[in-house]
């Protein structure tokens, strides 16, 4: 019995030391567990550790974010050459031409905001020669004189610059050359053009975008129109001259009229006896 005692007492005794080992292990288990996890101080408490992941939040980050790059972008921009920003309005407006949208006024206003941010207002007439204009110029003026008309209006840089756009397509489509004189009144009589602009133009064969022959060509060939605006100019001219000239005889005839009835009422020598001499006469009422 008392082996069996004993062996029953060291069965037991060892399953006592075999759980406390067990107990001990799993304290250590729990304590670096509990080492790896940050405790937060009474600050932390107050603060939301959560994140906000509805819709409406994701759409308002992605707003800041869209908003920040935008930001940057236009920075970017400003800081690039005139040729690069004049690259940039040049790829928006091939874009709204092969997406049919260049006929919509939202894309006019959007074409003008995106000029004057660039910095190339002037200039982008230059771009939208280029793009807008084919041998069929006369009708594709007509199609997009709106849109010229954002750029040109007022805007005497920008109507010399579209000349010179002009220019450069007549040189490309040399069957155009013929028709320079009607061209170019087209745009004048549709008001892109101006008379000061181009009578400036005239004054001056340049070869700054077509070669010099080609230019004087050009202006030789647009010699019946500029001389026919010089004409009508001077006409002009003439009818201001004769305005005033009427106006100023018509004013002469009243103020001499004026002086003869004025005469004609001047009081005589006896009323004037009848004014006492300390009072004073007041010729408006003579």
């Amino acid at each position: 019995m008392s082996s069996d005692g004993n062996t029953t007492t060291g069965n037991n005794s060892g399953g006592d030391s075999d759980g406390d080992t067990s107990n001990n292990h799993a304290k250590e288990t729990e304590t670096q567990i509990s080492s790896l996890i940050p405790v937060k101080n009474s600050e932390d408490d107050e603060e939301n550790w959560t994140t906000d992941i509805s819709d409406a939040a994701i759409r308002e980050r992605m707003k800041d974010l869209t908003d920040g790059a935008k930001g940057m972008t236009i920075s970017d921009d400003i800081e690039k050459t005139e040729k690069e920003r004049l690259d940039i309005f040049y790829e928006l407006v091939k874009q709204k031409i092969e997406s049919g949208d260049i006929d919509e006024v939202s894309t006019h206003k959007e074409l003008v905001v995106e000029a004057e941010r660039l910095d190339v207002m002037s200039k982008s007439t230059l771009v939208l020669a280029e793009l807008l204009f084919t041998a069929n110029i006369t009708a594709e003026v007509k199609r997009h004189r709106k849109l010229l008309l954002r750029f040109t209006h007022n805007n005497l840089k920008a109507q010399r610059y579209l000349i010179g756009g002009i220019e450069q397509i007549i040189r490309l489509h040399s069957k155009l050359m013929e028709k320079v004189a009607g061209i170019l009144k087209f745009f004048y009589d549709n008001d892109i053009l101006e008379e000061k602009a181009l009578l400036e133009w005239s004054q001056k064969v340049s070869r700054k975008y077509v070669s010099k022959e080609i230019a004087a060509e050009i202006h030789e060939k647009a010699k019946p129109f500029i001389q026919w605006l010089q004409e009508a100019e001077e006409e002009e001219s003439d009818e201001d001259d004769e305005e005033d000239s009427e106006l100023e005889i018509e004013y002469d005839d009243r103020a001499r009229h004026a002086v003869i009835t004025k005469g004609s009422t001047k009081p005589s020598s006896k009323q004037n006896e009848d004014v006492d001499e300390g009072d004073e006469i007041d010729i408006d009422d003579i």
